[in-house]
């Protein structure tokens, strides 16, 4: 970016601020759909979703199928 080129810079701003309002919605289905995944075969997530097998067992929760 040159110096001084402001309408760029409001540009690139604009669009930065446009990523940042899509980050949220983004985050929550990716919770969303990870949550279904592991409840529907925790083995498939590989390590994340025995990690949280075995953090279930120590806590005592019940096991998801």
């Amino acid at each position: 970016m040159e110096p001084g080129d402001r309408e760029r810079a409001v540009r690139a701003l604009a669009e930065v601020g446009a990523v940042a309002r899509e980050t949220e919605p983004a985050y929550k289905l990716y919770e969303v759909n990870l949550s279904a995944q592991y409840e529907a075969s925790p083995m498939s997530l590989g390590a994340l979703g025995e990690y949280l097998s075995g953090l279930e067992t120590r806590l005592g929760l019940p096991e998801a199928e």
